[in-house]
């Protein structure tokens, strides 16, 4: 007999929150999003699954339908002793093949320790569960390939290595995460922002994820439609005349077809303060705002998730024509320009240079607009995927800015990359309340000269 039969008396099984449960056609349909489980309709099976959701059963019943729900990932367990519960393990899905239980095994370089409610949670992308670790000092041992887990007291750090091993929080060090391409082409925070921003084994919209308005049930006041104003001087921008630009700028598809990414700028002949406002106008401005429930929302000629608009536009202007150099805030509500910090401050300065890094050239940009976002904007309203919908929105605007480049005849291309550090210091402005999202790069099309003296 092992130590981890040793504790079976302190192994629980219940059946995992959020199941529901309905008879049709002779058959027991148990439901928890996003799975389903089908079992034969009768009093046994009636039986065992009160038992489960009640209060569980110790582990190790052999019967057909606990079986059924063990294999598929639909019970809890909780390992306890005497002092109380030790760790739970919370199944995602059906467990996968384990991999082979030998010395080289170490933690995934996927898996995330977080502390929560005083526990730890052991999570990963790749793994069939969630593991909820009440004493810290088992984990040290399981993970430590030098104990003795054969004599540790009451066998908890050798069932929690077990548990480890089968729901998939070990790999070989050397083995397929380190060498396969599927696994190494994701960085672990990037795998884990993918699982985590949308639907998957955790839950349904409304369940922890999605829109559930978390905010106002925990008692936030939601973030106004207009930041805080910058205490800089304010430029006035010129409301674009659009009278005959239907036909002078073509179709839609036209202008798409002509959209290319220009990363070089023409400096003779720079962007102006007028083409500038137009572009900003076109794609930013706030054309009205309406409360609902105490909540502003806002319309604008792109769209965005939930009509929020938490995006800011912060062009940090080096060469523009009626324009003094500096990082201007685009106030869109008055379509204005709002003095930021002046051109040649450290941070300006660094946010300059990466852009011209990432543009490949060189070259500094006539105009660089960063993008920001005022993220309470959409997290008061989206759990889970707050993020991921800023991200999807700054593509958007990115599509919005290229198109209107395309149709204006200005030089637009938009990075990868940005500078969130030296934004926070150029703004003053809390990372966790506003932070930078992308960035953006305009001006002039660089002609020829001989065409220009045409």
């Amino acid at each position: 007999m092992t130590r981890t039969q040793d504790i079976a008396a302190g192994r629980t099984e219940r059946l995992r929150s959020g199941v529901f449960s309905a008879e049709r056609g002779g058959r027991t349909h148990l439901m928890a999003w996003p799975h389903h489980l089908s079992l034969p309709t009768g009093r046994r099976t009636a039986e065992v699954i009160a038992r489960l959701a009640d209060s569980g059963q110790p582990a190790g019943a052999d019967d057909e339908v606990t079986e059924a729900l063990r294999r598929e990932g639909w019970l809890d367990e909780e390992f306890s002793d005497d002092r109380g519960a030790a760790f739970v393990v919370r199944p995602l899905r059906a467990r996968g093949p384990a991999p082979a239980a030998d010395g080289r095994l170490d933690l995934s370089r996927f898996a995330v320790i977080r502390a929560e409610a005083g526990a730890l949670v052991l999570e990963s992308p790749l793994a069939s569960a969630e593991i909820t670790i009440h004493r810290r000092e088992l984990l040290t041992a399981a993970l430590d390939p030098a104990a003795d887990l054969a004599t540790a007291p009451g066998g908890l750090a050798a069932a929690l290595r077990e548990q480890l091993l089968a729901t998939g929080f070990l790999a070989d060090p050397d083995g397929e995460e380190s060498q396969e391409l599927r696994y190494r082409q994701w960085a672990p925070h990037e795998l884990l922002f993918h699982d985590r921003s949308r639907l998957g084994y955790r839950g349904y919209v409304g369940d922890g994820f999605g829109g559930t308005w978390w905010g106002r049930a925990a008692g936030f006041e939601p973030e106004p439609a207009a930041p805080p104003p910058y205490r800089g001087p304010r430029v006035p921008l010129a409301v674009p005349d659009f009278t005959d630009r239907r036909v002078d700028e073509g179709s839609y598809f036209d202008v798409v077809e002509r959209r290319r990414s220009e990363r070089v700028h023409d400096d003779e002949s720079p962007i102006s303060v007028d083409q500038l406002g137009e572009l900003l106008y076109r794609t930013a401005r706030v054309r009205r705002v309406h409360e609902e429930d105490g909540v502003e929302f806002v319309s604008s000629p792109r769209p965005s998730g939930g009509s929020v608009y938490e995006l800011e536009l912060y062009p940090l202007v080096t060469r523009c024509s009626g324009l003094d150099s500096g990082m201007y805030h685009y106030d869109a509500h008055r379509h204005e320009l709002e003095l930021v910090r002046p051109v040649n401050d450290y941070s300006v300065r660094r946010m300059l240079r990466v852009a011209s890094q990432g543009s490949t050239t060189g070259g500094v940009p006539q105009v660089l607009l960063v993008v920001a976002a005022r993220v309470g904007r959409v997290m008061w309203k989206y759990e889970g995927m707050g993020y991921a919908v800023v991200l999807k929105n700054t593509g958007v605007l990115y599509h919005a800015l290229a198109g209107t480049c395309s149709a204006m005849g200005l030089a637009g291309c938009p990075l990868g990359t940005d500078d969130a550090v030296a934004f926070s210091e150029a703004t003053g402005r809390d990372p966790l309340v506003e932070c930078s999202v992308g960035q953006f790069i305009v001006g002039s099309v660089l002609r020829r000269r001989e065409e220009q003296s045409r």
